[in-house]
This record gives C-alpha cells, structure tokens and sequence, in this order.
C-alpha cells in the first residue's frame, strides 16, 4: 500500500540537516513512501540537493511554517501559541487525513499535548504512553510507559497493558504475547500498592497473557513480549540501558584493530539509534516521537517505525478492540 508521512523537519537537536536526509534516505528505499515535510521553505530546500533524482523529488513535498516549537516551550504555552508552528502542522495533517503517520524528534511534552489537541486518543484509553521496540536476546519486543506519565493509576497500566498486547499483535505479528509488570522483585508480595493492585487487574482478565512480575535485569532477557510501567520507572530503565549500550559500544571502538573485527557484529548490534523511534501509543493517529538527539541513521529509523504502523493501520486496528473494554 502507498504510505504518505508527514514530517516536523525542525524538531530535535540537529534540525533539517539530519531530518531531511534521513527523509530523502527513507524515500530512496520505499518507492511507494511519500512525505510531507513541515518547516522553513527556504532551510528545508537548501537541504535538497539539486541533482535529487526526480523519483524522489515528486515524491516529496515542503510546507512551509511560520514557527517552530523549541526545547523550552512548555505544553500548555504551545498549544494555545504554536498552532502555526511545523510540529502542529504535521500532526494537523494526520488529522485532516492528507497523511497516515506523523514523526517528529522535537520537544517530546509538547508534541503529547499537540497531539491530545489535536488527535485525541483511542476508545477508553485517558492518557497515552510512550512505547518503543526494545532489543532483547529473544528479537524485539515492547515496553511501555517510557515517560510520558510520571504517575500513573492502576487503570492507567492497565490501559497500557491492554494497549501494549494488541500492539505486539498488530505490529510484531505476535499471536498470544506473553505481558509482564516491571518490579523490584519477582515474587508475587514484592512492589508496592500501585504494582499489587496492577497485578491482580492483570490476573483477572482472561483475555491477558499476563505472566507476573518482571525485574529490571529481565527487560533485555526476551522473557516477556510485553512489559508495562509507569512513566518514570520506564524511563529511567530506558535511560540506564541506552547508557550501558553506548558505554559497551565505546570500549569496543577503543579495542585494537583485530579485536575489532571480532566484536564488529556486537558492536553494530548495540547501537541505540537502531532502535530510535517511540509510539505515542493510545493517541487517535500514528505519532512517532524520535530521540531529539538522533542522527541521520537514528531519524531514519523513527520513520521506518511510523511506515510499518502506518501499513498495520494501527490506530483503526486497535480501535474497536479497545471499545470491548471499559477499565
């Protein structure tokens, strides 16, 4: 199916020198990819090499915006002010059906109010989570809530349980995915009341492949197709494992040539822009947040996310599972 995406060119640490090409990269590769790309008219096409080949030039379209949202813009400022800005258009887009995924490495609270705003969320879901692809010794799998909810109610993650399960259906082809709670233990008295209440919700619903409880050890183990938690605690999981990734990744590159050659495969397996790009999952839309510190590779990767949910048509194919529940 041909997949159209739109773009807030402007947002991260780099802007349109790396959103652009990772764009043209993406658009080289998926001949049936278009884009709608949002920002300065006169920035963006200074990006665009001249000699571009028209197959990918035809597919690829500038919009032009008036502002931008900055790291420093708080969420409720923005909503009411940046209504003009390349992030608010692109989701705007989505909205107006003129695209099927929206991506955008910018400020990431904003980008979840703009979105609330906008989009709205999915039946029964009151707040959305951040959920990402997670490398594991057993293939990819999910984890959610990554941070956009700091606290959270045992419905909130039980929404996100819900949320999470047919997602890995939807998009990672996995038949019965087998669901866990992030905890400080494995036991089934460990945690505190949030986690216990959690748990028996989980237990209760039949239709869960819940397997109890999961530590922070376990996450890249591959154990769980799912794993849930609130905002902070998955956040601050996420953060400790990209560290540990890119402080490997370091002592590998400081090894002698031979040595290097032996740890290339590992080394090339480990870097965390392979797996950039996170779900604003529960949003009534395709909304792909990438790491704000992305480069080319890691941009590209946001994208290559937002097509794959894009083709699965998550939003609608996880709309009318949700309405069969009411937390």
């Amino acid at each position: 199916m041909n997949v159209k995406i739109s773009i807030d060119a402007m947002g991260g640490d780099f802007g349109p020198s790396v959103t652009m090409e990772a764009v043209i990269r993406v658009l080289s590769i998926h001949l049936d990819v278009s884009a709608l790309v949002f920002g300065d008219l006169s920035v963006l096409q200074n990006c665009i090499d001249k000699n571009l080949n028209s197959s990918i030039t035809s597919r690829l379209e500038i919009c032009h915006c008036e502002s931008t949202v900055d790291c420093h813009d708080k969420p409720s400022h923005a909503v009411r002010t940046k209504q003009d800005s390349s992030m608010a258009l692109a989701l705007k887009s989505l909205k107006n059906g003129d695209s099927m995924a929206c991506v955008s490495a910018g400020n990431t609270g904003v980008l979840m109010a703009l979105s609330l705003f906008t989009l709205g969320t999915l039946p029964s879901i009151s707040r959305p989570a951040i959920c990402a692809e997670i490398p594991t010794s057993n293939g990819n799998k999910l984890m959610l809530d990554l941070g956009a909810n700091v606290d959270c109610s045992v419905d909130q993650l039980y929404q996100f349980a819900i949320l999470g399960s047919h997602t890995a259906r939807i998009a990672l082809n996995i038949t019965n995915p087998s669901l866990r709670l992030l905890n400080v233990g494995t036991e089934a008295g460990k945690g505190n009341n949030l986690v216990q209440s959690t748990a028996k919700m989980l237990e209760d619903d039949t239709s869960l492949n819940y397997q109890g409880f999961i530590e922070g050890d376990g996450i890249f183990q591959g154990i769980s197709d799912v794993i849930v938690c609130d905002g902070f605690s998955g956040n601050v999981a996420l953060k400790a494992g990209e560290g540990v990734a890119r402080h490997i990744y370091h002592k590998l590159s400081a090894l002698s040539s031979s040595s290097k050659d032996d740890f290339a495969e590992l080394k090339a397996s480990i870097q965390p822009s392979l797996f950039n790009g996170a779900y604003l999952l529960g949003i009534n839309g395709v909304v792909v947040k990438s790491h704000g510190g992305a480069y080319v590779h890691g941009f590209s990767n946001a994208l290559e996310r937002a097509i794959n949910a894009a083709r699965h048509q998550l939003p609608a194919a996880l709309s009318p599972l949700l309405e069969t529940f009411n937390s």
